[in-house]
């Protein structure tokens, strides 16, 4: 299999499976039911690309499927698919209602579509007439359309409609109030609308500034428009800040206000917040008390067991991105809808601690590497919208494994078929033996134009260490072996015994070409080996077999120092500025292998936290983590598993914990666009906690 295969959704009785190979041959596949029955399914042209459907999925079911050729021996394995993961809104019959102008309403909310940025989520009707706009907005979108009237009368006809149309409670409601009434939570709605404005004429009786503090940040949309004088609807808007739309003959037609992301909001990018490895988002927001703004899916049962260290949630451009079993899902970061989710049986990637992660984010896109290229999702439909191939892709005998996205530029490396930690069998990858601490090493780094596809440049040296890999101010950093036996098997997983003579090598992210490199004995980080960038300064830190902590910050570039004679000194990159020995201090549960987190100007490791500058210790009172999970943070706030989620707050010192909940055993708590979100990781688990649902919450200080 060259690509794929991928499980898509078409309704909930019909998915649709797609795959390609290496030479054009005839779609084969084997389909097995929970029934016990099986079906062979075959697409009618020699061909590439192969894409069959499934048709009567019930509910239910644990579907196996098999990719075939007419060569008995060449031939997939065995993948499994589970019906129960859909999550869409449920189909809807529609019913007779009574409407008012069905064309013009029609037309009116396929431009409103046009305007949004996305078809899913909630919508908010404010003011009704007789529900024609919310009936036609479920008929058009994926909207979960609720209506806001403050007079009774219309709500029962409103009601009435839906009902009637077989929509009401399923993808519609209606509720008595307003939005002055606080009846809704804040940041909610990706469209609001009005049809009290579009059929009757008048202005919502809620203010602008209330609908545009419901809207979602990163995105959600307020139309009004194509109805009475549109200078009141402009007038209406007041200091909210809008736009006009206009048509062909120049005539205002929609007035559209677009709630961009929240002042200081920070995104979670990476797989350690962002290509610096420092697991800090810089959001200014998440910090002080906390509420639950949304729970729910992904639940327990399509997420891998929790142990085996995997891959982080990331959140960008107010959307949730989440890696379960071989699934993979976008929601909604501020009200938590399913906006999309696929069925991925060849994507997995595990023991992230000596590899990396195996997906990245940006403002618009997902990008994931599975087998031979790094594949981009659009953020807001889960499209596979186009690939990347890594080097010698044709050959079938590399794969895609590190990946990182800074502006235009995809950064990759390559390893050989199969190079990766599955995880499949419990592993808990805690033990000093081989198959738990080999690092994953790449034979190649490459960038690619994200906007063209084309590889700008590659480089190899060594056998590069995967979870080494950081990008700071324009430069890609890693440590590789030179020795040559780790060269000729670079591209593999290897022990640490074979990583001898290690350079610290610096690249410009632009054009590839090697900066500078350096020697030094990095021997001592036999656990783990993690590189962290910030402010000029690069941290390589790990533990030792007998769990001791050794870390070493070194200058990124040249440095000009002056001497207590005032004479200049020149301190060549890669140099050492400080470093620090100490046994690990947590004793149990992952304590030796905790990834370092960077806060503003202070360097948090194990149960210490020290000067970035000088190394001096300044605190050694870190909170009690009783999980096996590693932190994160916001500017002003630390997030780690002790019993449950556990909250540190940096600026008085208070630790909280949000109790019955808890995260899994690596990093899944990631505080992003102003909220703290975490998705379910605890699958598997056995020890006490009751709740396993995915959370956001939202800080009090924003409600």
């Amino acid at each position: 299999i060259a690509f794929g295969p991928f499980v898509d959704w078409v309704d909930r009785s019909t998915a649709t499976i797609t795959w390609e190979v290496d030479q054009p041959m005839q779609g084969q596949l084997r389909w097995s039911m929970p029934s016990g029955q099986s079906a062979m399914l075959k697409t009618d042209r020699l061909a590439k690309r192969h894409t069959v459907k499934v048709t009567d999925l019930v509910r239910e079911g644990e579907y196996t499927y098999q990719i075939l050729s007419d060569d008995p021996e060449l031939k997939s394995k065995t993948y499994k698919f589970d019906s129960s993961f859909y999550y869409r809104l449920p189909r809807v019959t529609l019913g007779k209602a009574e409407t008012t102008d069905a064309g013009r309403v029609r037309n009116a909310v396929k431009q409103m579509l046009d305007l949004a940025k996305g078809r899913a989520g909630y919508c908010l009707v404010l003011g009704g007439v007789d529900g024609s706009l919310p009936l036609e907005l479920v008929r058009q979108s994926d909207f979960q359309v609720i209506v806001l009237d403050d007079r009774p009368e219309v709500i029962r006809n409103v009601r009435s409609n839906l009902d009637a149309a077989g929509v009401y409670g399923a993808r519609a409601t209606a509720k008595l109030g307003k939005l002055s009434d606080k009846t809704f939570g804040p940041m909610l709605f990706n469209l609001i609308v009005s049809e009290r404005h579009l059929l009757g004429g008048q202005l919502p009786v809620d203010s602008a500034a209330d609908a545009f503090r419901s809207l979602a940040p990163a995105g959600g949309t307020l139309v009004l428009g194509q109805s009475g004088d549109f200078a009141s609807a402009q007038n209406w808007f007041g200091k909210v800040d809008a736009r006009t739309i206009r048509d062909g003959k120049n005539e205002p037609v929609w007035q559209v206000s677009q709630r961009p992301a929240l002042a200081g909001a920070g995104d979670w990018t990476h797989q350690y917040g962002n290509a610096q490895n420092t697991s800090c988002s810089d959001d200014e927001l998440v910090k002080g008390e906390m509420g639950v703004k949304w729970w729910g899916e992904p639940g327990p049962r399509p997420m891998p067991d929790r142990g085996p260290r995997n891959p982080a949630p990331l959140s960008a451009g107010g959307r949730l991105y989440i890696q379960g079993d071989r699934m993979l899902f976008g929601l909604d970061a501020y009200n938590g809808t399913v906006l999309w989710s696929q069925s991925s049986p060849e994507m997995r990637r595990a023991n992230i601690p000596r590899d990396s992660s195996n997906m990245v984010a940006d403002k618009l896109a997902l990008y994931v590497a599975q087998g031979r290229y790094c594949i981009h999702y659009d953020g807001q439909t889960g499209q596979r919208a186009r690939r990347y191939a890594v080097p010698e892709a044709d050959t079938g005998k590399h794969h895609w494994s590190f990946l990182a996205v800074e502006g235009s530029t995809l950064v990759g490396s390559r390893v050989n078929k199969g190079t990766l930690y599955l995880g499949d069998d419990g592993e808990w990858f805690e033990d000093f033996k081989p198959s738990d601490i080999s690092r994953v090493t790449s034979d190649r780094l490459f960038g690619v134009d994200t906007a063209t596809g084309k590889t700008r440049w590659e480089y190899s040296g060594g056998a590069i260490i995967n979870s080494t890999i950081t990008i700071g101010e324009d430069v890609i950093y890693f440590i590789e072996s030179t020795v040559e036996e780790a060269r000729a098997k670079a591209g593999t997983i290897q022990t640490i015994g074979q990583l001898t003579h290690q350079k610290l090598v610096a690249l410009d992210l632009n054009s590839g070409q090697r900066q500078w490199e350096r020697d030094h004995d990095f021997s001592k980080l036999q656990f783990m080996t993690y590189l962290v960038y910030a402010d000029d300064m690069l941290i390589a830190t790990g533990t030792d077999k007998d769990k001791n902590y050794h870390t070493y910050a070194l200058a990124a570039s040249r440095r000009v120092t002056k001497t207590e004679d005032g004479d200049s000194s020149i301190l060549p990159p890669g140099s050492l500025l400080w470093e620090d020995h100490h046994k690990e201090g947590k004793g149990h549960h992952s304590g030796h292998l905790q990834h370092p987190v960077i806060v503003g100007d202070t360097f948090y490791s194990d149960q210490w936290a020290f000067d970035l500058k000088s190394g001096k210790q300044i605190r050694d009172d870190l909170p009690e983590r009783r999980g096996c999970g590693t932190m994160s943070a916001s500017r002003h706030s630390m997030f780690f598993r002790h019993y449950f989620h556990g909250m540190w707050n940096l600026d008085t010192n208070k630790r909280t914990q949000f109790e019955g909940i808890r995260s899994g055993c690596w990093l899944g708590l990631i505080p992003a666009g102003g909220m703290l979100l975490a998705p379910e990781t605890s699958a598997g688990c056995s020890c006490t906690h009751s709740i396993q649902t995915s959370v956001g919450y939202l800080p009090r200080s924003l409600e």
